[in-house]
This record gives C-alpha cells, sequence and structure tokens, in this order.
C-alpha cells in the first residue's frame, strides 16, 4: 500500500523535514569547509570571500534548523500521531504548556535544542569574534556538522546490512513498526499519542533543559577561541576576546545545574537536593573544569603565566560536555542513572564526535605547547597566581575523582568485551562515597579562595602588606572559630572532618564579606571574584546544615517496628487516614485525598507540640501521586515543602496501598474477594462480625468520593452505617453507580476498619431507572408562566433563553435553538431543567432534559407562535421501594492508608543563597568584562 491511500495523513511536513535536515546538514559542511579555506588563506583576498561564503552557509544551516524545529512543534502542536516522534512524546490531552517540554524530552529534540543554542551563539559570534571569527565558527560549524548526523535518519548499505545513521524526527510511525493496524488505511483515527512522562509535566521541564543546554552548548565557544589562538598559533589576544564568554558560559551552566538542584527539591521525590547522580556529576564536572579555566585566564592576563593551563581547561571542558553527551545518551548509564537517555543506536556517533574534537584539539596543543610564552620565573610563594594555580589544580582533582567514578559503566562495559564474565563494579553508596573526598576539597578550595584574594598578582608590595594581612587573617580565623563554636548549638557535627570543613566555611564567609565591605567598595571588577568566593563558603555551611543535620519526622520505631526495614523505620511512618500520629514531637495526620485528571492530591496536617503538648505551630501540606498517562498506575510521586527562614520541612507521599498503586494490583485484590449477596430494604440491618451493617435511604445525588457527577447520565447511591459492638463507634460510607451512556460505573462503600467492602448489584439501576424505549411520554401545553402537576412534583414554565450551551449540542450555521427554563418542584425542594428545541434544515429536533433526582424525562417538542403555547411531551419512572441488591465481602485489605517521608532541612537557605551568590558574581563579571573590552 502506498503511503498516499493512508488517510489523514500530513505526509508534507516529513517531507519538508527531510529536505530542511538534509539542507541544514549539507550547508553545515559547506561552512566548515569555507571557514577552513578562510582560515588557511588568512590574510589575502580570498580568505575575506571565503568568510562571507562560511557566513552564508552557517546562515543557511541556523535557518533551516529553526524551520524543521518549527516544523516539528506544529505536527505536535496538531497532534499528528502519524510521526513516531509527535507519537511518543505527545497525547491530546497533555497541556499546551507542556509542548516545548515533549518538544525535547526525546534525543532528537534535545539535539536540536543543543543545535539551535549553538546557532544563536554563532549569529552574535559572527559580529563580535573580531579576527578570531574564523577559527572559531569553523569549531562551530563543525559541531553542529557532527550533531546534525545524530537526526539524518539515513541508511548507508554495508555489504548485507545497512549502516544507521541518526534517528530523524520526522519518520513516519509506521516506518518504525510492523504491526497489524497499519494494514487499515484510516489507522490515525484509532492511535493516540503516548503523551509525555507525567513525571516530566513540571514547569521546570520547561525552563530548565533550555538552560543546562545553553550552559553545554556555550562551553564550544572558550573552546573555539582556543582552538583558534592554537591554529592561527597566536596566543594572547584571543585570552581577552573570550574571558566575557567563558564567564558567562560558567554562569549559565551553573544556573542550569542549580536549576536541577532545584526541580530535584521542590518537584520530585529525591529528598534532597544532590545525590551525585552520574547525570548530574557529568554536568558539574565541566563545570568545575571551567571554573579552573577562568582562575588560569586571570593568571594568564595578568602575569603571562598558566597560558597553557588555560588551554587545557579551556579545550578540556568542551571535551568533558562531549564526553557527558555520550554518557547521558548512549545508554551506559541506564541501570545507574534515573536521568539517561535510552540506547537509540548512536553510542558509535558519539564516540567519533568525542574523538575528532579530542584528537585535533590535543594534537595541536601538543603541536604548539613549545611555541605558548612562559615566564622563565616561577611564580613567587606570597603572589597571588601561585595560590590561584594550586587551586586550579585541586578543582582538576576533584574533577578526576569525579569522572573516575561515574565512568565506571564505561569501564565495566569495556571490561566484559575482552572478558564476558567480568562483573564490574558499581558504587551502591554514592553519596558517603563522593563527599569523603569531595570534602577536603571544599575545606582546600574554601581556604586558597579566601586567602588569595587578599594577595596581589607578582607579589606587589608583599613585604609592606604582610604584616596587615596577616593580622586581618588572623582575625577571620579567630571569628570563624568563634562562629563555628555557635553553630554547633544549632548543628550536629559527628566529626572532626565536618568542624573543619565547617570552620573553613566561616572563614570565607567572613573574610570575603570584609574584602567586599573594605577593598571593593562597589567596585565590580574587584567585588565579583569576592562575592563568587563567598558564594561558594556559605554554600560549604549550607550542605552541612541541610545534609549533615537533616532530621526525618516522620519516624516511630516503637509503633512500626516489624513493620519496616530497619533502614526505612529511621525515615518512613505509616499513616491512616483521620487518625493522628505523634512522630517527633508532631501529630501528622493523613486528612483526606483528591483525585483531580491524573493527580492524587493528599492532605497531610502537622501539628508542632511543646513539651506540654501545646500547639506552637501547624501547616498542612500536600504531596501528590501523580497517575501514568493511561491510568495504570502511579508514575510519579511528587513532594510538598514548607519553606521557613531558617529551615525547610519537606514531604514526601512514597508509598500507597497496592490497590491505589495500579489498575493491574486493584483488579488482583478484587479477584481474590468473595462477595455475598443480600437483598435489603432501607432500614434493615445486618451482622457482619464484631459489626452491625444498617441500610439507609437511597438518594439520587450521589456523594461517594470517587463518583464523578458531569459525565453520567444518572447515578444512585445508599449510605450505611457499620456500628461497632465493641466500643460503638460507627462508620458511614456510601455505595454508588452511575450510568454514562451504555456504561455502568460501580462505587464500593469501604469500611477499612472493618475490612468491608459493598458494592450494588449489577441490576440495581435496572429497578430505578426505566430504559427510554420503555417509557410512556404524554403531551403537556404550557404558555409562559403557567404549571402543571404531575403525581407529586409541579413543573412551572419560566421563560426561555436563545442560542443555548450543552454539552450534548453544537451548533451549526442556520440553526434555530431555544431553551426552556422550567422548575420542577416537589415540596419545599426544587430542580431547575432545561430542555432544548432545535430546527436544523427546516427540520424540528430536541434534546432532552433528564432529572435523576425525580425521575423525570422532559422533551421540549413544539411551538405555537399564533396560540404562544409550548408543547413538552414528559414521562415519569416508576420507582417502588423494594428489596435492595447489595454485595458485601469481608476481609478487606486497607486501602486508606500512605507510607510518608517527612524531613527537616535546617539552614537550607544558606545553600541556595550561596550557590545564587556564585552564579550572580559569574554574570557580574561576565557583564563587566564584556563593557569594558
Amino acid at each position: 500500500m502506498s503511503d498516499r491511500t493512508y488517510l489523514g495523513e500530513h505526509l508534507w511536513v516529513g517531507e519538508l523535514g527531510h529536505i530542511f535536515i538534509i539542507l541544514s546538514f549539507v550547508a553545515a559542511l559547506f561552512s566548515v569547509f569555507a571557514y577552513y579555506k578562510s582560515t588557511v588563506s588568512v590574510g589575502s583576498a580570498a580568505s575575506e570571500t571565503w568568510k562571507i561564503m562560511g557566513r552564508y552557509g552557517f546562515i543557511t544551516h541556523g535557518f533551516t534548523l529553526f524551520g524543521l524545529m518549527g516544523l516539528l512543534f506544529y505536527a505536535m502542536y496538531h497532534h499528528m500521531y502519524e510521526y513516531s516522534y509527535v507519537f511518543d512524546h505527545v497525547s491530546d490531552d497533555l497541556p499546551l504548556k507542556y509542548i516545548l517540554s515533549a518538544f525535547w524530552e526525546g534525543q532528537e529534540g534535545s539535539f536540536m535544542l543543543w543545535m539551535f543554542w549553538h546557532v544563536i551563539l554563532g549569529f552574535i559570534l559572527i559580529t563580535k569574534a573580531g579576527k578570531f571569527e574564523m577559527p572559531v565558527m569553523f569549531t562551530i560549524a563543525l559541531a553542529e556538522a557532527i550533531i546534525m548526523t545524530m537526526i539524518l535518519g539515513i541508511h548507508i548499505p554495508w555489504g548485507d546490512t545497512f549502516i544507521k545513521i541518526g534517528s530523524n524526527p520526522t519518520t513516519l510511525l509506521r516506518h518504525l513498526n510492523d504491526a497489524p493496524i497499519f494494514a487499515n488505511a484510516d489507522y490515525l483515527s484509532l492511535i493516540k499519542g503516548r503523551g509525555l512522562n507525567p513525571l516530566l509535566q513540571n514547569y521546570w521541564m520547561t525552563i530548565h533543559p533550555p538552560t543546562l543546554f545553553l550552559g553545554f552548548a556555550s562551553t564550544i565557544v572558550p573552546f573555539a577561541f582556543a582552538f583558534g589562538g592554537l591554529w592561527q598559533n597566536e596566543h594572547k589576544e584571543w585570552l581577552k576576546e573570550a574571558l566575557p564568554w567563558t564567564l558567562f558560559s560558567a554562569g549559565i551552566l551553573g544556573t542550569g545545574i542549580l536549576m536541577g538542584s532545584l526541580w530535584a527539591y521542590v518537584a520530585l521525590s529525591f529528598g534532597g537536593y544532590w545525590a551525585w547522580d552520574p547525570v548530574e556529576n557529568a554536568s558539574l564536572v565541566p563545570w568545575i573544569t571551567l571554573v579552573a579555566g577562568i582562575h588560569m585566564h586571570l593568571i594568564s592576563r595578568n602575569t603571562g603565566y598558566a597560558t597553557r593551563s588555560v588551554y587545557f581547561f579551556y579545550l578540556i571542558s568542551f571535551l568533558l560536555i562531549l564526553y557527558s553527551t555520550f554518557l547521558t545518551r548512549s545508554g551506559v548509564l541506564g541501570d545507574t542513572s534515573a536521568h539517561a537517555f535510552t540506547e537509540m543506536g548512536l553510542e558509535w556517533q558519539l564516540i567519533i564526535l568525542i574523538g575528532i574534537f579530542l584528537i585535533s584539539s590535543l594534537s595541536l596543543l601538543a603541536y604548539r605547547y613549545k611555541s605558548i610564552d612562559q615566564p622563565k620565573n616561577e611564580e613567587a610563594i606570597p603572589s597571588r597566581e601561585f595560590w590561584m594555580f594550586i587551586g586550579g589544580l585541586v578543582l582538576l582533582f576533584s574533577a578526576l575523582l569525579i569522572t573516575a567514578s561515574t565512568s565506571l559503566p564505561v569501564f565495566n562495559k569495556i571490561m566484559t568485551w575482552f572478558d564476558p564474565t567480568f562483573e564490574g563494579r558499581v558504587i551502591s553508596e554514592p553519596v558517603s562515597h563522593y563527599n569523603k573526598y569531595q570534602l577536603w576539597i571544599g575545606v582546600f578550595v574554601a581556604m586558597l579562595s579566601s586567602f588569595s584574594i587578599f594577595l596581589r598578582y607578582g607579589a606587589v608590595n608583599w613585604d609592606q602588606a604582610k604584616k596587615t594581612i596577616l593580622r586581618n587573617n588572623a582575625v577571620y580565623l579567630v571569628s570563624a572559630l568563634v562562629l563555628t563554636g555557635l553553630s554547633s548549638l544549632w548543628l550536629e557535627y559527628y566529626s572532626w572532618q565536618y568542624i573543619l570543613l565547617s570552620y573553613t566555611g566561616m572563614y570565607g564567609v567572613i573574610a570575603n564579606a570584609d574584602y567586599l565591605v573594605r577593598k571593593a567598595k562597589g567596585n565590580l571588577r574587584l567585588g565579583a571574584s569576592a562575592l563568587a568566593h563567598m558564594g561558594f563558603a556559605l554554600m560549604l555551611v549550607g550542605i552541612l546544615a541541610s545534609g549533615l543535620n537533616q532530621k526525618f519526622i516522620s519516624t516511630n520505631p516503637f509503633v512500626f517496628k516489624g513493620l519496616f526495614t530497619d533502614d526505612d523505620l529511621k525515615k518512613y511512618v505509616q499513616l491512616i487516614k483521620g487518625k493522628p500520629l505523634y512522630s517527633q514531637g508532631y501529630y501528622i495526620t493523613y486528612e483526606s485525598d483528591t483525585l483531580v485528571d491524573r493527580e492524587r492530591r493528599y492532605a497531610i496536617n502537622f501539628k508542632k507540640l511543646s513539651d506540654s503538648m501545646e500547639i506552637l505551630d501547624e501547616m498542612t501540606l500536600y504531596p501528590n501521586a501523580v497517575y501514568a498517562n493511561d491510568f495504570s498506575k502511579i508514575a510519579a510521586y511528587n513532594p510538598d515543602t514548607k519553606h521557613y527562614f531558617q529551615k525547610d520541612i519537606f514531604t514526601c507521599v512514597v508509598g500507597v496501598p497496592p490497590a491505589v498503586e495500579s489498575a493491574e494490583n486493584a483488579r488482583k485484590i478484587e479477584d481474590t474477594l468473595t462477595y455475598k449477596e443480600y437483598k435489603l430494604l432501607p432500614g434493615d440491618t445486618l451482622k457482619a462480625g464484631k459489626y452491625v451493617l444498617k441500610t439507609g435511604n437511597i438518594t439520587y445525588q450521589p456523594q461517594h468520593p470517587e463518583y464523578v457527577k458531569s459525565p453520567h447520565d444518572a447515578g444512585v447511591g445508599i449510605t450505611f452505617e457499620m456500628q461497632s459492638l465493641e466500643d460503638s463507634t460507627v462508620y458511614t460510607q456510601e455505595a454508588a453507580m452511575g450510568m454514562q451512556g451504555a456504561l455502568l460505573y460501580t462505587y464500593p462503600a469501604s469500611f477499612e476498619e472493618a475490612g468491608i467492602r459493598i458494592k450494588l448489584d449489577e441490576n440495581f439501576m435496572d429497578a430505578y431507572f426505566t430504559p427510554e424505549n420503555e417509557l410512556t411520554y404524554q403531551e403537556y401545553t404550557f404558555r409562559n408562566g403557567q404549571s402543571t402537576t404531575i403525581d407529586d412534583i409541579n413543573i412551572l414554565l419560566t421563560g426561555f433563553q436563545r442560542n443555548p450551551k450543552h454539552p450534548s449540542y453544537e451548533a451549526k450555521e442556520g440553526d434555530i435553538a431555544l431553551s426552556a427554563n422550567l422548575v420542577i418542584r416537589k415540596g419545599d425542594a426544587l430542580e431547575k431543567a432545561t430542555p432544548i428545541y432545535i430546527i436544523r434544515d427546516n427540520q424540528p429536533m430536541s434534546i432532552k432534559y433528564y432529572s435523576a433526582i425525580y425521575g423525570v424525562h422532559i422533551r421540549f417538542s413544539n411551538i405555537d407562535p399564533e396560540s404562544e403555547t409550548f408543547t413538552f411531551t414528559i414521562a415519569r419512572e416508576n420507582r417502588k421501594i423494594q428489596p435492595l441488591g447489595v454485595k458485601i465481602a469481608s476481609n478487606v485489605p486497607r486501602s486508606d492508608y500512605i507510607i510518608l517521608q517527612a524531613t527537616i532541612f535546617p539552614g537550607i537557605n544558606l545553600f541556595w543563597v550561596g550557590t545564587i551568590l556564585m552564579m550572580m558574581a559569574l554574570f557580574l563579571a561576565a557583564w563587566r568584562r564584556h563593557v569594558v573590552s
């Protein structure tokens, strides 16, 4: 069957998308070639010509990439499920605000986002890079061309098989799946999109990935300037051009990482802001080396030392970004990280990407190494550059430690090629593993950054200033000692290493704060570095306060011994709905839960008590559980946090009853239950074990918490009272049924304490609701304001409404539609009825109004303009009290509890303020360097 025989497909989208991909790839290759020719012929007339051609090539690449992204977004917005990428990431019920999130959820979309930022940066650099435009744009265009291969989606013959290059995001779903459904020409009417992962349906998914990918993309700029400096053998001028870009890159990449931490903390169930996850590490390491490169850059600019180190750090930062891309996209971290993409067969393309830039850049550095000027004299020990260089080495050591541990899955995979029985090694406790080494990094960096800022480059005036510097630092050290001692009244330091880390953090805060006040005095050039260093020191204190001293208030080992494992006893409690639990000075009550769309929201009340049991503070938090798009199971748990100035209280539901967790579990549990059938009249009683059951009256307005009124044609409920024979406690629940078209929904009454569940018999509705074909309608004629009585109800016509709205009525051009306003009254109770009369194409039709409460069916059947009368056909159901069919099961597992984690994070705002200060300082320095340059 050819493409054109399928109904509803928009083939032009895929065809145009394929053209955009090929054109963008070819334009990028042309730009690479043109900029290469311009660079190697610099100084000649041909160089300028090639440069202009390189610009046109890159601009063409950029706009065709934008066109591809716009086209794919258009397909996603219009739910074109014939395309595999749209089918995998979008659904009909996905809110518009998450279409962008869905766009970059997949590998292809994230590659395009990465290239998008390269293009934006490239457009700016074309006008700002000056004499370095050619080598810089050559590097960016080369990266674009290689990354474009990731979305080419072409197959090259290789012997008896094909080599796949990239994954085309505009590939048709039926080209990737050989399923029977595609034998149907109208298959699109039978499928729905899978939709965005519920865990990612969060505003952080909208803002975090673009920021982080801008950070990833921006690291190519210092790399490109360094590559250009090596290529053109000019080792000074590029430093001035690159510094603002590098500061911006460090700032935006750090902001992206910080956003990820905030996302993990406020919206995910991690129970913290950093878990040393391999993907987290993969983004952190390039930032560390980039920051080290900035310090080497400042040394080189001011003294001429460390230029070789600047090259190394800038080159390695971008290479580490490429390596992190390999880690997250090759599938190698699939078993060790919750963030990694699954394998798509791109691992060899990613290795080639890394190899091209690794070999070319480091080979060029080795080739130019001896030509890079380096002062012959060693740095003086009391000089700023000496200690900054030591600090850079410490940061490099930190990066190496993290990279080595994060790369264990890569090492394991390589070893299995040689020895399939090789089991490999994994880090079972990542937090303690990384912390024990990075603690010392924090100590050294805090001390070095805080002390060296008072030194001068070249040790200028050291002899005159050393007494003052040493005296001031002695004051800082003593002050830090005092603050550390005072903080021990608030925080618990479990070992001398933590005391030392706190001490150095306090020292860093005091020293840099004093520098900002007395030395910088508002000077941006002097103040930015002190602000960054103070932020780092404050972050260390915040890590100790919130990480080391976090306290679980959701722990009661006495009550739950034997229910949880020993580890879980320390952090979890089980809450039964409506029953307060005392835990760690709090009364915690699971008050209620509400299901809205796919989100089940839990109301958890906390009362902080004094020693005399007085309420000191009260709050209600609302953690939630999000169901999968098909409602088959809970896909994610999201926390809720109460923020105070000095602490946060973090809450998250970590477990629910099996029947609530998934539809499959609910079916399995239901299948194990044995129901007994009874015939009961309203007011009847029945003994059930240690309880007495009493049947209440019938209602046609069910109040069952799971019953949704609007979609149902009719509903009925019965209230049951269950009284305990042991303590006379009375429990009340409602069992309900509802009809929606031909579908019947049952809502059982669950008495959790008694382990009893009551369902209404499937035939129950037949006794109280008459099918349409069995109703007997009679005509009644009204004038406006008149009423009539039918049995025990009165019906009054009060007026009319033009152009009425009704879920079953879709207005068409030429329609004449009128809604009658009727009032149905029985005693003091009344209900408004709105039957609709429609004339369409000169044919009368009507939309019935049904009153489930009174069992009345009303059709607006005729209008007589001459007599000003209106005819209605009305039928009344015959509802006689008769024995009610109910089914009762005993020994039903409880479904009214949750497992809760509640944690106090003291001093966590110190961490957030510290990290924000660091990013602000980097942006401040970048802005100042840009303005000055």
